[in-house]
């Protein structure tokens, strides 16, 4: 009763010539983002907290009709009642400017079926969710002001593209009833988006596979994509997104590659013309747990033989390991990602006192999954290093190209000497250590790796190639600090955690 008697005085009292000046349009920002991230699909890459927001604008509010809006207001006072039990009618009436009240989903779906209150309006605040605060995605949303973004960074490049945007708002109109439309809300949104070579749904299908029982034992699962021809990043995905990237090894040194890196041993030393893949050579097992025996270079590597290989890096020398390794993106950032406590890893290049049995092998050297992306890569695409990235364009508002991106590329082997290891690639899946990433019907490459790091801890690796629906990808599977047997008590390492992974992958891209 109170409420119908106040609002019967305001009727009989208006304001009008408070109104008579009224600024009729609102606006509120409604992101806490200046840019979209989106997919190669146009599909947003970021989660969102989403804020649920009443305004309640006290000058045209003031002058709601007794007939036509008591029921409304009376509504109005129940549904915020039920929000936030001191709301009080009165004292809204005694305040001045507008209100803002934070309110559940609910409550702003029942809110919106008012239809003849005047003076209030509702929006949606997105605010981004910092929970999975490594994902690729969160960590190009978060570009410091100018005075820290440091020099050629993939920050200071993300920052230049956008340096001109605001954050959304949305615009608010009065009609002559002194309702705010809800059919007259206007985006302003003039701003430049960043699109990433991201494919949103491989993502989704590779989170699907790590999140499985089965690899419940692994506590954190690195995996990168790329198309092969193109540079294209499509998928930059780890099990647990609230630890640093692995990926590209945040805030670390990087990891051994263990014997992934002997691809790049056996590549140099083949395109040198040093030797042969039907070159035989006899394992007597000093390096190697178990004494290989006789057997051809490409068989070396289908089996891992660490005492071959290590002979091939012997041969062909500490230098000439180095300067392959560099031409394939090792030792170097890949996206340049550089920022306070975010730094993408340069990996660490190996001292020649290590021994070049040793470096030849993968080991006394650090890298990232990324770096190993490319490098694998370079054997895929034809002996033709291609660098990857992520960020694809810039599209305005409408999803309308604003400008392209490219990558840079250069010739590291011949085409001969790619095919040669492309051929020992799938040998490795066929009949190797690799044969747990085989799947029948597609044309899969790979190679296993395991590696113990300084602290003791063994790191799993798979990297190679696979072609569906007439497109070729590179991947990358690591899978660090595992811990365990295998279920027949076996050691773990790239063949039983990183190769399975690699298939199951396969399997659903290809679904």
């Amino acid at each position: 009763m109170a409420l119908t008697v106040r609002l019967f005085y305001l009727q009989v009292f208006p304001s009008e010539e408070v109104l008579g000046n009224y600024q009729s349009l609102q606006s509120e920002k409604i992101s806490d983002s200046e840019y979209r991230l989106l997919d190669t699909n146009g599909k947003d890459l970021l989660k969102y907290n989403k804020k649920y927001v009443l305004v309640i604008d006290k000058k045209p509010f003031s002058l709601n009709n007794y007939e036509e809006t008591l029921e409304d207001l009376m509504a109005l006072n129940f549904i915020m009642k039920g929000e936030d039990e001191n709301f009080n009618y009165t004292d809204v009436m005694k305040s001045s400017g507008k209100l803002y009240y934070n309110i559940s989903e609910d409550a702003y779906k029942k809110i919106n079926e008012l239809e003849n209150i005047k003076g209030i309006y509702t929006y949606v605040y997105d605010e981004t969710d910092k929970k999975e605060a490594w994902k690729i995605s969160s960590i190009l949303s978060q570009i410091p002001e100018k005075d820290k973004v440091i020099e050629d960074s993939m920050e200071e490049h993300i920052y230049n593209l956008t340096s001109k945007n605001q954050e959304p708002q949305k615009e608010f109109s009065l009609n002559d009833r002194y309702i705010y439309s809800k059919d007259k809300q206007v985006l302003v949104d003039k701003n430049t988006n960043i699109k990433l070579t991201i494919n949103k749904d491989i993502e989704e299908k590779i989170r699907e596979i790590l999140e499985r029982k089965e690899f419940d034992s692994l506590k954190n699962v690195g995996v990168t994509i790329m198309e092969s021809d193109t540079g294209k990043i499509r998928a930059m995905v780890q099990k647990d997104e609230t630890q640093a990237n692995v990926n590209l090894s945040i805030e670390g040194v990087g990891y051994e590659p263990g014997s992934v890196f002997k691809l790049i041993t056996l590549g140099a030393a083949l395109d040198k013309g040093e030797v042969t893949l039907s070159d035989v050579y006899t394992c007597k097992g000093a390096i190697c747990k178990t004494p290989h025996g006789s057997l051809a270079l490409e068989d070396a590597l289908v089996k891992s033989c660490n005492d071959y290989i290590a002979k091939v890096g012997t041969e062909i020398g500490y230098d000439t390991i180095i300067e392959y390794s560099k031409k394939m993106g090792l030792f170097s950032r890949v996206l340049g990602i550089q920022g306070d406590g975010r730094n993408e890893a340069v990996g660490e290049i190996p001292k020649e006192e290590a021994g070049v049995n040793n470096i030849s092998i993968g080991q006394c050297l650090t890298v990232s999954p990324l770096q190993i992306l490319g490098a694998a890569n370079t054997i895929v695409n034809n002996g033709v290093y291609i660098k990857p990235f992520i960020i694809e364009s810039t599209v305005d508002s409408d999803d309308n190209i604003i400008e392209d991106f490219k990558t840079q590329q250069y010739r590291v082997f011949s085409e001969t000497t790619s095919k040669l290891m492309k051929k020992a690639m799938m040998q490795v899946v066929l009949r190797g250590t690799g044969v747990n990433a085989k799947v029948d019907g597609i044309t899969i490459g790979g190679k296993t790796g395991s590696a113990t790091s300084g602290d003791k801890n063994t790191h799993g690796w798979f990297t190679g190639f696979f072609t569906i629906k007439n497109k070729t990808y590179t991947m990358t599977v690591f899978t660090p600090n595992i811990e365990g047997k295998g279920g027949a008590g076996e050691e773990l390492g790239g063949g039983n955690t990183a190769a399975p992974i690699f298939r199951e992958i396969v399997k659903s891209l290809n679904s």
